[in-house]
């Protein structure tokens, strides 16, 4: 079921937490005794959690947040410029450009902020204020996770009511508060087959955090702080966390690639475990589709033919030699008749492959654009089940258990329909890596380009300044992005990321 819808109410409540947070809370809030009359009972209380999802979602469903990631794997580009994909930022973006900025992501952490801040006011059962409790530290914690992995350093703003000015800490300090949050998560929330709302109905959503959800963050925080900072003692803990999701018994594999792109693409199935929710309608319904509405045309658009031109492609080519077994059922799943589209003439494909993955296409009826693409009822997959055993098969990897590490990446490799892993595929870490990238092709938010960072495959993998990064550049934030100058603004303490200060960006 998709979640209820946000009231209005609720966001002229919390507007008061997003203009302080606009400026990283330097003003004190007005309106203070009205905001706080307003927590009186569970209804409320999940009045204010549906609009933290709100918030949520407005962070990621503009062009802003696909316009970071570097690490799309298309080889033609058109708004995800080449300049971005060369980690030449200065070309593409100026000092105060859209997809610089974080206050979408922070307004949303002022809206879990607020939920942890005020919600002893509704006097709730223990269980049900641990169950609220718990996803709004999910939810924060996911944020700053974000945040830290994407701008690296970054302000911590933990109470709603945190004013003054506030400096950037180290990434490594946000991704241990990212860890408090998700292990006191993991005590608080039930399994997602025992979530209820307020009216003792079963929950579906997978955008609703359960103790799943806070677990398969904690096993990326994790891995990701064990890779970055060279502590490899946090990948037992890594470990630990994906067992905790994968032998929960709450979540399977579907059965085969097609399942994949019908049912768990679509949302809240067995395989899901954190999604950000749409439907099909004028509030929910993520105009332009993202990444799919980018890269998708024909067969699924209306309007569209196999000579449909498209600047935001992938080459057969390259899809050929990222899925090399013609056995491998993604091949015919996640694109359209690779292998016979493969043989049309060139000036009709330009040589790229049909992208197929998101088929729940939402159309304009009426009007002067009827037939266009409205967008999709797809939610965004953050996180699902095969992705977290590919994970594991790294951490298993990375801790010397290489048989445990085959065995994971064989069970996704063997629903796809191909060969089981040998020594004669090459390094097993490369492998898994690349195995990530075939099962979750262009799904979560910038997913390749972090597991790229993590691995350290930069070099070999990204374009153009990437390759040539030194060890003190990426030291000084290369691989993050800018801050918007924006963010300098009554906050004296802001400083720009070196790297970045050295190449384009000032304070």
């Amino acid at each position: 079921m998709k979640r209820k819808r946000i009231f209005g109410i609720v966001f002229c409540l919390l507007g008061i937490v997003f203009s302080a947070c606009e400026k990283f809370l330097t003003e004190e809030p007005e309106g203070q005794v009205t905001y706080s009359n307003f927590w009186k009972t569970e209804q409320d209380v999940e009045s204010a959690v549906y609009g933290m999802y709100g918030s949520l979602r407005y962070a990621f469903i503009g062009g802003e947040a696909w316009g970071r990631d570097r690490g799309l794997p298309f080889d033609e580009f058109s708004s995800y410029d080449t300049d971005i994909m060369n980690n030449e930022l200065s070309k593409r973006w100026g000092r105060n450009d859209p997809s610089l900025s974080w206050i979408n992501c922070y307004n949303a952490i002022a809206h879990a902020n607020a939920v942890i801040d005020n919600l002893h006011r509704a006097n709730l059962r223990e269980d049900r204020y641990n169950f609220y409790l718990g996803q709004a530290y999910t939810i924060r914690a996911w944020l700053y996770f974000y945040i830290s992995q994407t701008w690296g350093d970054a302000p911590l703003i933990v109470e709603s009511e945190d004013v003054g000015e506030k400096a950037r800490i180290p990434w490594q300090e946000i991704i241990d508060f990212v860890i408090r949050d998700l292990e006191e998560a993991t005590r608080l929330l039930p399994e997602a087959d025992a979530l209820v709302d307020s009216q003792g109905k079963m929950i579906q959503s997978k955008q609703t955090p359960s103790k799943g959800t806070a677990y398969a963050i904690l096993a990326h925080a994790y891995a990701w702080k064990a890779a970055l900072n060279k502590e490899p003692e946090l990948y037992t803990k890594a470990l630990n966390a994906a067992d905790q999701v994968i032998n929960s018994g709450v979540y399977s594999l579907v059965s085969d690639p097609e399942e994949v792109c019908t049912t768990v693409l679509l949302g809240n199935s067995r395989e899901g475990i954190f999604e950000i929710e749409f439907q099909n309608s004028d509030f929910d319904l993520m105009l332009g589709g993202g990444i799919a509405g980018a890269c998708q045309t024909w067969p699924l658009g209306r309007l569209a033919t196999p000579a449909t031109k498209r600047n935001t492609r992938i080459n057969n080519s390259t899809v050929l030699r990222l899925y090399p077994d013609p056995r491998d059922k993604r091949r015919e799943s996640y694109f359209y008749k690779l292998d016979s589209m493969a043989n049309v003439n060139i000036s009709i494909t330009q040589g790229a492959a049909y992208i197929y993955k998101w088929r729940h296409i939402v159309f304009y009826e009426t009007g002067l654009f009827a037939g266009r693409t409205k967008g999709y009822e797809d939610n965004l997959i953050l996180i699902r089940l095969a992705g977290i055993i590919l994970l594991r098969a790294e951490i298993k990897a990375r801790l010397g258990d290489t048989q445990g590490a085959i065995a994971d990446v064989n069970l996704i490799r063997r629903r796809a329909g191909t060969w089981d892993y040998s020594p004669a595929d090459g390094d097993l870490l490369w492998f898994i890596y690349r195995e990530r990238v075939r099962e979750l092709f262009l799904e979560g938010f910038a997913m390749r380009y972090n597991d790229i960072v993590r691995n350290g495959f930069y070099r070999e993998e990204l374009k153009g300044k990437f390759r040539t990064l030194t060890d003190k550049e990426v030291a000084d934030g290369a691989l993050y992005i800018p801050v918007i100058s924006s963010a300098f603004e009554n906050n004296t303490l802001m400083k720009q990321t070196t790297y970045w200060l050295n190449n384009g960006f000032d304070n």
